[in-house]
């Protein structure tokens, strides 16, 4: 430390003298020593923006991994490195490529054109990574919320068969993405799923809570993987933070996955939950709730959250205000249409909210207009977090009508009449049933 101290404190006022790979070289090595240096790191991002055409792609991508990773704000020169790497991504190897994308997108520093021409480089190349590069590459598109479709597939197509190659830190990670990016990928959730299933005692308390948060997201089925998360995460739930408790309790419910006694069947977790309340964030609360409701749900004679936390839950749960949707004022119009007085955001005693109600027969059929964000990408299969909404309103009791956006849109104002009449008997007669 003492040496680095030194080094930083002379480079730092000598900084025009270094050649760009000395530049390159410097930030990360204290990157990677995890030594700080903010007036060094100051001066080089200073001195390499306006070099960034001397810099070769290595370099380029070695400095927007150093100042990602030593968490050191850098906005102008990482808009300089993204402006000159985007032309130049076919003289990147592979690793750049994978740390590129993996920096920006941890330094939730934007860059759509580099990230499209990274995607487009990387889809054709994803055989000459690793597989850190193929997990890193799908978190880092996931974490940014930038749209890759050709590249998620082309990494699921390369990563199923070599799955046993990833780190347990590297399968949960490529699961995440997958499921944060709503892109299906059967084929890959599945050998990650045999292949972590006999290796969850490796994975870390984060891990095998994204991991059964990812699979019940996708709504991908994964009895074996939930069962052996269940029973490795039972002896290891104090090492949970809260975000990891409630995405593990949301999981499950999601997935309606009712063998996991050894989980929740004893007071451990839910005095962890109680012990890490003040940690709870509204969206983990919320979470909660829904797994409360999946207790009653299922009847399970497991152990609830004590009750001032259960009421935080709920009071969390209900403090979310509907934003009417273009498309759910349609559905609102077409009902009038047909003659009814459809009343919108009514809220449940469960606490969820409904798109629209309408009354008919003295019954009261719930309507929910599902946009895209409730599917998993190109697919028509809902979310987790949809399905569990749908299922938990049935078995409070309600008819529900779901009319999904693919659907209504390819339908003229007619058809989409003859479209709710028709869900709406199938409603009321799946109800009385």
């Amino acid at each position: 430390p003492a040496l680095l101290d030194a080094i930083a404190a002379e480079a730092a006022a000598r900084v025009r003298d270094f050649k760009p790979q000395g530049l390159a070289n410097t930030t990360w090595a204290y990157a990677t020593a995890q030594h700080a240096a903010p007036a060094l790191l100051d001066a080089i991002a200073a001195e390499a923006a306006a070099r960034v055409r001397d810099f070769k792609p290595q370099e380029l991508a070695n400095m927007a991994w150093a100042y990602a990773t030593a968490q050191h704000a850098a906005p102008a020169l990482l808009d300089a490195i993204a402006a000159e790497a985007a032309p130049r991504v076919r003289d990147f190897n592979a690793q750049g490529l994978a740390n590129t994308a993996w920096a920006y997108a941890t330094a939730q520093h934007a860059a759509p054109a580099l990230l499209d021409a990274i995607a487009a480089e990387a889809a054709a190349r994803v055989r000459d990574f690793t597989p850190q590069n193929l997990a890193n590459t799908a978190w880092a598109y996931a974490t940014a919320q930038h749209a890759a479709p050709a590249l998620l597939d082309a990494i699921a197509a390369e990563a199923a068969p070599r799955v046993r190659d990833f780190t347990p830190q590297g399968l949960a990670n490529t699961a995440w993405a997958y499921a944060t990016a709503q892109h299906a990928a059967p084929a890959l959730l599945d050998a990650i799923a045999a292949e972590a299933a006999p290796r969850v005692r490796n994975f870390t308390p984060q891990g095998l809570a994204n991991t059964t948060w990812a699979y019940a997201t996708a709504q991908h089925a994964a009895p074996a993987l939930l069962d052996a998360i269940a029973a490795e995460a039972a002896p290891r739930v104090r090492d949970f933070n809260a975000q990891g408790l409630a995405n593990t309790a949301w999981a499950y419910a999601a997935a309606d996955h009712s063998l996991c006694e050894v989980l929740f069947g004893s007071s451990a977790f839910v005095a962890h939950c109680e012990a890490m309340q003040a940690a709870f964030s509204p969206e983990a609360l919320c979470q909660l709730h829904q797994w409360q409701l999946w207790l009653e749900e299922r009847g399970a004679a497991w152990p609830r959250l004590p009750l001032p936390l259960a009421e935080r839950c709920h009071a969390a749960f209900v403090a979310e205000e509907g934003r009417p949707s273009r498309l759910q004022r349609q559905v609102v119009a077409a009902l009038k249409a047909l003659g009814h007085e459809p009343r919108e955001e009514v809220r449940t005693p469960q606490g969820y909210s409904l798109d629209a109600v309408v009354r008919i027969s003295s019954r009261e059929v719930a309507i929910e207009v599902d946009g895209p964000s409730h599917f998993v990408g190109r697919t028509h299969a809902p979310t987790g977090a949809t399905a569990l909404k749908r299922r938990q309103l049935r078995a409070a009791g309600w008819a529900l009508v779901a009319v999904p956006y693919w659907q209504w849109n390819a339908l003229d104002a007619a058809g989409q009449r003859e479209l709710l009449l028709r869900e709406l008997r199938n409603a009321l007669r799946n109800a009385n049933q």
